[in-house]
This record gives C-alpha cells, sequence and structure tokens, in this order.
C-alpha cells in the first residue's frame, strides 16, 4: 500500500474512534469506554505511528516487529517529526480538558509532581497506559476480573489526528 493509502486507512480507524468516543451519550458507560472506545482508540494509534513510520521508509519487517505496542511504534517514529512541537500541540489541544482529582492525587502522590495536570496530558505517558490493556495481556478484548487503569482517550485521539494531518500535509 502506498504512504497515501497507509494514512487513509489510519484516518478510517481513527475516524471509527472518534465515533465511538461519545462521552455525552445516554448509552455511555465504563463497558463502553474500557472495551470498545479504548480498543479503537488503540488501533487508530497504532495504525497511525505505524503509517508514520512506513511513508519515512521504515521496512514492512520493522514495522511488524513493533507489534501492538503504541509505546515501542512513538519511540521508533519520533525521530520523523519535532516531538516538542508535537507536545505543544497536543498540549493546546487538551487545555480544556480537567483532570479529576482522584487522577490529580495518585499521580502528585506517585511522582511527587508539582504539575499533574501537565505530567497527566502527555502523549506518551497515554501510551504507555494504553500498552497495558491494547497491547498484551488485550484487556479491551478479553476482559478479566479486577482493577484497571485506563488512559484519556481524548488525549489519544488528539495525538494521533495531530500526527495525520501533518502526515497528510507532506502528501
Amino acid at each position: 500500500m502506498s504512504p497515501s493509502g497507509q494514512v487513509e486507512w489510519a484516518q478510517s480507524y481513527l475516524s471509527a474512534a472518534e465515533a465511538l468516543y461519545l462521552p455525552n451519550s445516554a448509552s455511555y458507560d465504563y463497558s463502553h469506554y474500557a472495551g470498545p472506545v479504548v480498543h479503537m482508540v488503540g488501533l487508530a494509534t497504532e495504525l497511525t505511528l505505524k503509517a508514520l513510520l512506513k511513508g519515512a521508509g521504515e521496512p514492512e519487517n520493522s514495522v511488524r516487529k513493533l507489534g501492538h505496542n503504541t509505546y515501542d511504534a512513538y519511540l521508533a517514529a519520533k525521530i520523523y517529526f519535532d516531538e516538542v512541537k508535537f507536545l505543544q500541540l497536543v498540549f493546546s489541544n487538551t487545555e480544556h480538558l480537567r483532570l479529576p482529582k482522584e487522577i490529580e492525587e495518585r499521580i502528585v502522590e506517585r511522582s511527587g509532581s508539582s504539575d499533574a495536570t501537565t505530567e497527566w496530558r502527555v502523549f506518551f505517558n497515554h501510551l504507555r497506559i494504553l500498552d497495558q490493556t491494547y497491547d498484551r495481556p488485550y484487556l479491551t478484548r478479553y476482559i478479566k476480573s479486577g482493577s484497571i487503569v485506563l488512559p484519556d482517550a481524548y488525549i489519544l485521539l488528539a495525538g494521533s489526528k495531530i500526527l495525520i494531518s501533518a502526515m497528510m500535509e507532506k502528501l
């Protein structure tokens, strides 16, 4: 598939993820978010990063070796874009989000961060969280009892949209 085909394919999954992400819907509940929303956001993010890598000329076999690990795909892809500018764009597109008090307390307790809101909005932090459910053990597909930590789908969608927009401009 051509680079433009790869981007179009990733964009179609991103559109599907956005369609599932309906926080104001009456039918929106935890299982909808933890299952279909997070899974589709993971798939859209994975395909976006892989489209970037393939478009940059990375061999198919090295891209395949990444599997479903979105954080590793990000680490491989970030050499092809200005990461500081990218993170600034993610911050500016998510500044309206409010950090839930419970999450703020966890971040402060874990890292001692004085700016938990900024730490929470870092794109690649959500990739690490995503991989705990989307990549092995695939908890977004195969439900198990117990607690689970989920990424913020909006932040992942915003980052993926920024990357796709940049790729579309280059095509």
